[in-house]
């Protein structure tokens, strides 16, 4: 029992000579002053957890956690507690070690920075920090993004002697190496809010004046101005005029960052010719850190935009290409299409007759290109427009006689074979009307008896074909062949009715040659 009580005495010794409170409640570890309310001589130690999983749940015992996943994931960070328990300064780091992207969620309603979730893109990082505050509110705030990853470079040295005279362009062809920056013909693409280290070293012989030389800076592509932090780089006659002698000063050198994206390049000046050697010079540009230089890499520096995405230094914006099936959802949102460009839907080609059409649609040779359902669509109606140019589909429209006669459907029988007359007698035919309007319809079919009347007819709408008695003896009814024209208030099927006056049945009921016949055409809405 004294050698446990005497251990524990040592252990309270050691503690009490690393950890030291000041008389303010300041505590110091391995430092008798301490000067914060924690104040370390020494290094600091938190939670690392590498997680594989594509979906974790922050909790409270995690600090800095990695994820080496193989799919695209989803961190979910914890809901604020109100009060005790309160976890008000807690930080998160999540470092991505994938090609792949983590989505960081808040708990509703709660946002980071305003927003419901952030994105960790590949090889990235985000520190997240929280603020205390519970509800709709910015519960977390972002303390920084970033990447380990190398900066932006190129060097590109000659392959070939270039022939040069006042207002050439260096247009080495042999590109080293490279990391981000595009280049093309003595051409080079820079980013916005990016800091540039930009040098070049050329040298010349084959000069065309004794003691000639030439001048070059670094400028502008787009307009051949000089950067404003370019020194002048100089390239004497050293080969022929005379040939002991090196003189100039074989550099152009510059800082450079870019407030919009830009292009530079090199060029000359002087007088007379020469040749730019072709195994000795090179072009190199290399991105400070960061781009900012001060030591920290931003997140700008591997994002590129895609999928519809145009990027401009730290603004990423619509106006790229769609190369990704991509939703658009509807709730809460419109899109718009404005200025003069064109929706091209099923083609990128604008096609013959379609200059000053905003929405084009190529099906090919596909039926059923469009489909505009409102509530206000029929079968046979036209989309027609209102004096704003407000368009549903109605039946305002007249339609010219065309050659596409419609026929009845069904199989004709005699409905005069009662011994009565009347009504509604079935003739086992009828009529698909496809839309409102005025019809003309002919008709033809040869009754032989003595004296009655015979009606085809439809019912609410009116007759198609009706004889009257003519004679006490067996004739035919007569006019064979009629018109009428009817008008239908409603699209559908119509049956086909008949009557006869009296108890008279025809000797013969179709009878002639040709035998029965019933057709229509649509000629006004």
């Amino acid at each position: 029992m004294l050698k446990k009580i005497t251990k524990l005495g040592q252990i309270a010794g050691l503690v009490a000579s690393s950890i030291v409170f000041s008389q303010t409640g300041n505590v110091g570890i391995n430092t008798p002053n301490p000067g914060s309310t924690i104040d370390i001589n020494g290094s600091l130690a938190a939670h690392y957890t590498a997680i594989n999983a594509a979906s974790y749940n922050l909790n409270s015992a995690d600090f800095h956690v990695s994820y080496n996943g193989t799919s695209n994931a989803v961190f979910n960070l914890p809901a604020a507690i109100s009060g005790v328990g309160n976890f008000k300064g807690r930080m998160y780091t999540i470092k991505n070690n994938t090609n792949f992207t983590i989505t960081v969620n808040s708990a509703a309603p709660e946002t980071i920075n305003g927003n419901a979730s952030i994105s960790v893109p590949a090889n990235q990082s985000a520190q997240l920090i929280n603020t205390g505050l519970s509800g709709a509110n910015s519960t977390w705030e972002v303390v920084s993004m970033g990447s380990s990853s190398t900066g932006d470079y190129i060097i590109v040295k000659p392959n070939a002697a270039q022939s040069i005279s006042t207002g050439s362009d260096v247009t080495f062809g042999s590109v080293i190496a490279s990391n981000n920056i595009t280049y093309s013909a003595g051409v080079f693409n820079l980013k916005a809010g990016k800091t540039y280290v930009l040098r070049c070293q050329l040298h010349a012989t084959d000069f065309s004046l004794a003691g000639g030389f030439f001048v070059y800076e670094w400028v502008d592509a787009s307009n051949n101005s000089v950067l404003p932090s370019s020194t002048t780089g100089v390239v004497d006659a050293i080969n022929n005029y005379p040939a002991t002698t090196i003189g100039g000063q074989p550099e152009a050198y510059a800082i450079f960052r870019p407030v919009a994206d830009t292009s530079v390049k090199v060029r000359l000046g002087g007088a007379g010719t020469a040749q730019l050697n072709a195994g000795i010079g090179f072009m190199s540009i290399t991105e400070l850190e960061g781009g900012s230089g001060n030591g920290t890499t931003i997140i700008n520096n591997n994002i590129t935009a895609s999928n519809g995405l145009s990027m401009s230094g730290t603004d990423v914006k619509l106006g790229g290409t769609l190369s990704q099936a991509t939703n658009i959802a509807t709730a809460g949102n419109n899109l718009s299409v404005n200025g003069t460009g064109k929706v091209l839907i099923g083609t990128n080609t604008v096609p013959a007759g379609a200059a000053n059409s905003k929405i084009v649609i190529d099906n090919g040779t596909t039926n059923g290109a469009l489909q505009i359902k409102d509530g206000t669509q029929q079968l046979g109606y036209v989309l027609t427009s209102d004096a704003n140019g407000l368009a549903t589909w109605s039946s305002t429209v007249t339609t010219a006689f065309a050659n596409n006669w419609t026929s009845y459907s069904g199989t004709l029988v005699n409905p005069f074979t009662g011994a009565t007359g009347g009504g509604n007698l079935p003739t086992g035919i009828s009529v698909v009307i496809p839309a409102r309007g005025w019809y003309f319809f002919r008709s033809g079919i040869a009754i032989n008896s003595d004296c009655n009347d015979y009606t085809f007819y439809i019912n609410g709408i009116g007759d198609v074909w009706k004889s009257y008695c003519t004679s006490n003896t067996p004739v035919y009814m007569a006019p064979r062949d009629q018109n009428r024209v009817l008008y239908f208030s409603t699209p559908g099927t119509y049956t086909i009715l008949a009557i006869k006056t009296n108890g008279v049945v025809p000797s013969s009921f179709n009878a002639g040659n040709p035998t029965f016949y019933l057709d229509f055409v649509k000629f006004q809405n």
